[in-house]
Order: structure tokens, then sequence, then C-alpha cells
């Protein structure tokens, strides 16, 4: 699928270029805001203006990252939420969020109707939220999004690499991940089974020790199981991001509700995932929380 890039001033303007011509709709409205991200995309002065645009405790926290490029990944990150509240109406002073006892974020905000549950993930270049309304299971709701770049880590092979994950993988998975047409197809099993499984236990919320062989994904017929059985009411919903010659697979997990479990194919028209560029996100964030609000004061953590 080809993505098209746009600016955070045409996006909020609704002049945003869909990725495809048809139109294809979650019944949920869910959104994914995807943004690229290189070294030389965010100066020393924009990161500082930046951190200056959260709250203390959110930019203190980013401070203590050793790597500057951690730093900047959350720091887009506290941004991405802050600017789909700014997109509701929302006073960067009215701003506020917490985390549930396993660390999931949410918003406690008052006065959205409905809710928005939101989930936050990022990988090498590329840092991405989910959001949609709230429906099940507050205060974070049901939604889950994880994505990771498909590359075999250097100094591996793709058969050891595959081998340090095996033992989260179910015995079905550990066939087809060997079972496509080429080495290329078969990454590209591995990382849609890993990042379906990451999605949906952040979208049930849990934290680190569950484990991932309990959640199955034939990529072959598309099919999820968990415990041995197709859980009811959940929409998986995979896209690919492409940044350059990079290639990153992701999925949203939210569960909705209802009988029916839908997988939605990365084929599939996605006009709710929209990318931007780092720079150009952050100082049109940054720009905006400040008009808002001339000293944002955006409490919690995020």
């Amino acid at each position: 699928m080809r993505m098209l890039y746009v600016t955070m001033e045409a996006f909020m303007n609704h002049q945003t270029v869909p990725a495809t011509t048809e139109r294809y709709t979650l019944p949920t409205k869910m959104q994914v805001w995807a943004v690229t991200y290189s070294p030389l995309s965010i100066t020393e002065d924009l990161y500082q203006r930046g951190l200056h645009a959260i709250d203390d405790d959110s930019a203190a926290r980013i401070k203590r990252f050793y790597h500057r490029a951690d730093a900047c990944r959350t720091l887009i990150g506290r941004l991405l939420a802050r600017a789909l509240l700014l997109d509701r109406g929302i006073s960067p002073k009215a701003m506020t969020f917490a985390a549930t006892e396993s660390g999931k974020p949410y918003i406690t905000t008052t006065g959205l109707d409905p809710p928005i549950g939101y989930n936050v993930t990022h990988d090498n270049a590329l840092v991405a939220i989910a959001f949609a309304p709230g429906a099940h299971q507050p205060p974070a709701f049901s939604i889950g999004v994880d994505i990771m770049k498909v590359r075999v880590p250097a100094r591996s092979t793709f058969a050891s690499f595959v081998q340090t994950m095996a033992d989260q993988l179910t015995p079905l998975e550990r066939r087809l991940v060997f079972a496509g047409t080429s080495q290329d197809e078969n990454l590209r099993r591995f990382f849609w089974m890993w990042t379906l499984k990451e999605a949906y236990t952040k979208a049930l919320g849990l934290g680190l020790g569950f484990d991932f062989r309990r959640v199955e994904f034939d990529v072959e017929s598309n099919t999820v199981r968990v415990d041995g059985a197709i859980p009811k009411g959940w929409y998986f919903s995979k896209f690919i991001v492409e940044d350059g010659e990079d290639v990153y697979e992701g999925v949203v997990a939210q569960f909705l509700g209802g009988e029916e479990t839908v997988v939605l194919s990365e084929a599939d028209n996605h006009e709710w995932l929209h990318i931007f560029e780092a720079g150009s996100f952050v100082e049109s964030t940054i720009e905006r929380l400040t008009v808002r609000q001339n000293v944002p004061v955006i409490s919690n953590t995020v």
C-alpha cells in the first residue's frame, strides 16, 4: 500500500489525501497516527521546546533517557496523545492522564463525550498512536497497537532469530513461519504474528508475563485464537508503513463486543491511517499547545 505524508496543518484542516481512493470505515471510527522520526528531524531547539510544551513530570522522565533517539520517540508519543485532545477542542490545562496498575495510560480529562481510549507504540524510526471512542473496559478501554520494523537483527539469520522467539509461538505458528514461498514472506509472517500478539495483550491492559502462546494467529486463514478458541467481539486491523526502504508492520486490536471477530487485511483501504514527519508534527503540535494555552499545565502520567 502506498502511503502519503501529510502536514499536521493540512490534516487538521481536513485536507488530508487518503492513501487509497476507495473508502473503508471501521465501525468505531478508530484512527492511527504514525510519525516517522530521524535524528536530524528534531533539532536541539525543537527538542527543548517540546519538553517545555508538556508537563514537568513527563519532561523529567524523558530527560533521563541515555540515548537522545529514545527521548525523542517518547516525546513524540507524549505529543501524539495531546494532539488528539487538541483535535477535540480540549485546552492544554484541561488535559489530564493517569495509568492503570499494570502501566497502561489513559485519559482522565473530563467532558469528553464519548470518552477516548488510546495506545502508543514505537520501534526504530516510527512512533504511532491508535485511538477510538471508548466503549468497553474503562478507564483505559480495550484498544492496543504494536508496530515493528520488518528485519532480521544484525548478526542473526532468520532461523536463529525465530528460534530465540520460538517459545512464544504455538506449534502451528512455528510451522507456518517457515511455510511461505520465500524467506521475505516468512519474515513478514513472523512479524504479523508478533505484532498481533502484542496489540492484543496491550488492548487487554496486561503487563509483562502474559504467555504469548495463548494467542495464536493463523496467517494463512487470517484466524485468531486465544486459548484454542476464536475470541468474540474483536477487530484486528493490520497495516503497513513504508519509510524509505524500511517497512513496518502494525496491528491494532480492539474489543467491540458482539459475536463477530474480524481480521482486516493490510491490503484493505485504510483512510484511518495518517502519516506525519516528526519535525513538522512536533513543531505544529507545540504551536497548537502554546496558542491554546500560553503556559500549558498537563498533569499526571502518560
